[in-house]
C-alpha cells in the first residue's frame, strides 16, 4: 500500500500540463532571411510573481543572431508548465533576419 502510494506521489510530482497562454505572428515576407530563434523562461512558485522583464531576454537574443539586419515575420508564444506548486513561465521567439545586401 505505501509503496503504491509513494509510486502515485512520484509520478504526480514528475508530470506536468502545459497551456498555451498567448501565440502572435506577423505577416511572413515573401524574401525570407535565415531563421532566428530564441527563448526565455522563469519559474514560479504557487504562480505568484512580480516580474515579467524574463520575456525581454528573448528578445535581446533574437536581435544578437540578426546584427545589422531586420527581423521579419516574427512568431511569438507564451506558454506555462504547472507542475505540482512550481510553474515554468516561457516566452518562444522566432523571425527571419534580413540582412543588408553589400
Amino acid at each position: 500500500m505505501n509503496r503504491n502510494f509513494y509510486l502515485l506521489l512520484i509520478v504526480l510530482t514528475l508530470s506536468g500540463c502545459v497551456g498555451l497562454n498567448s501565440v502572435s505572428m506577423t505577416q511572413i515576407p515573401k524574401d525570407k532571411g535565415q531563421l532566428v530563434e530564441a527563448n526565455a523562461h522563469d519559474w514560479v512558485f504557487m504562480n505568484f510573481t512580480t516580474q515579467n522583464d524574463f520575456a525581454d531576454s528573448a528578445v535581446t537574443k533574437l536581435k544578437q543572431q540578426c546584427v545589422g539586419g531586420k527581423i521579419s515575420g516574427v512568431y511569438t508564444k507564451h506558454q506555462t508548465t504547472s507542475y505540482v506548486l512550481v510553474f515554468k513561465r516561457e516566452v518562444i521567439v522566432s523571425g527571419y533576419c534580413d540582412l543588408p545586401k553589400a
